[in-house]
């Protein structure tokens, strides 16, 4: 069995584990699904308010703005069911000495910690969220071409690994500042900011969520998916996701080194 195989294996029953433990408890999941759909039709109802007077802003229509609206609940339900939960229990990993445990196990620590706990609830955001974005197509009269979708898939995963990124930075945050437990929130308002395509936003903050990398989260694949993206993004975004791991883990390893264990 190959290491990737093995790593695959132990995640999955890590998260069917996780999930045996939540879906007990199915009016939660069903309130949630609720919630999260009366938050995302309010999201759209309130950007047609931009284009009362006009059919046009920064160069976004109504019905392209919602594909990025759609694309953030999906993003943000990925991150609330698979990442958020990981990163909360990062304080007390450290402080309960629940992270020297985990350290001594045969898996890769950083994998084990930051995609270990995954939460039911928020499993359908991003159905929901995709949903919303395919409405917004439509609304918008565009067709999808083969090249376009695989070019939106691609600046998919890479908005997705930069989350993990992100996360995984903010845990090695926790293992050093250990009092912690607010963190959650700087990868929220990472993510909020990707609410709307950037090109919205005044300069200079256009060219700061363009640099920071906001902009790849939701900006890029939607316009990908619009037949809009510059060319270059799609040699750029893989190359600023993969940069964005690296230095991660590198953040990672680094605040290991400096932990010392519970009993210090």
């Amino acid at each position: 069995m190959s290491r990737w195989t093995r790593h695959a294996r132990v995640l999955g029953i890590c998260w069917r584990a996780a999930v045996a433990s939540e879906v007990e408890y199915r009016f939660n999941f069903l309130s949630n699904v609720a919630l999260s759909t009366f938050w995302m039709v309010w999201a759209a109802a309130g950007a047609s308010v931009y284009f009362r007077f006009t059919g046009v802003v920064a160069g976004w229509t109504h019905a392209e703005v919602l594909v990025v609206i759609g694309l953030f609940f999906a993003l943000n339900g990925i991150r609330q069911a698979l990442l958020q939960p990981n990163l909360e229990r990062m304080t007390d990993y450290v402080r309960r000495g629940t992270l020297d445990f985990l350290l001594t196990k045969p898996f890769d620590p950083q994998l084990l910690v930051s995609l270990r706990q995954v939460r039911v609830n928020n499993l359908l955001d991003p159905v929901l969220g995709l949903a919303l974005a395919t409405v917004g197509m439509v609304l918008a009269g565009r067709g999808v071409s083969p090249a376009a979708l695989a070019a939106f898939l691609l600046l998919l995963a890479c908005a997705m690994l930069l989350m993990y990124a992100l996360t995984v930075v903010l845990m090695a945050l926790s293992v050093v500042l250990v009092a912690a437990e607010e963190l959650d929130r700087v990868a929220f308002a990472f993510v909020e900011l990707s609410r709307f395509p950037v090109d919205l936003y005044r300069n200079p903050a256009q060219i700061v969520l363009t640099v920071v990398p906001v902009a790849f989260l939701t900006t890029y694949p939607a316009a990908a998916l619009l037949g809009r993206l510059d060319a270059y993004l799609l040699l750029l975004a893989p190359a600023v996701a993969a940069g964005s791991v690296v230095l991660a883990t590198w953040a990672w390893r680094r605040a290991l080194r400096s932990y010392a264990g519970a009993s210090a």
